[in-house]
């Protein structure tokens, strides 16, 4: 799979998840799996410049994946504000290299 996809692919599960917690549920199972196996494959395609933010993200989904396989509502909703501050982060900081 090609980078452009996995990222929109990212962001459309994501966007899913986000909105699920919004609404006080927690996210589906699955759209937290198909999240952590998107970020590994990012974490493949991770040039050196931005490795480490990759590896965080994938740290920080499958953190994520465990409070809700845990039924953890109170470890969900921060793991899912932190994921969103380290994309603005990456995409502050290094859009130009992976847009």
């Amino acid at each position: 799979m090609r980078f452009p996809k996995i990222k929109t692919d990212m962001e459309q599960v994501f966007t899913k998840i986000k909105n699920t917690s919004a609404e006080g549920d927690l996210p589906e199972e699955v759209d937290v799996k198909q999240l952590v196996r998107l970020c590994s494959q990012m974490q493949t395609h991770a040039p050196e410049e931005w490795a480490l933010e990759a590896d965080d993200f994938l740290h920080l989904a499958q953190e994520l994946l465990q409070s809700v396989r845990h039924n953890d509502v109170q470890e969900t909703i921060p793991l899912i504000d932190s994921l969103e501050e380290a994309m603005t982060y990456c995409h502050r900081t290094f859009k130009p290299d992976i847009g």
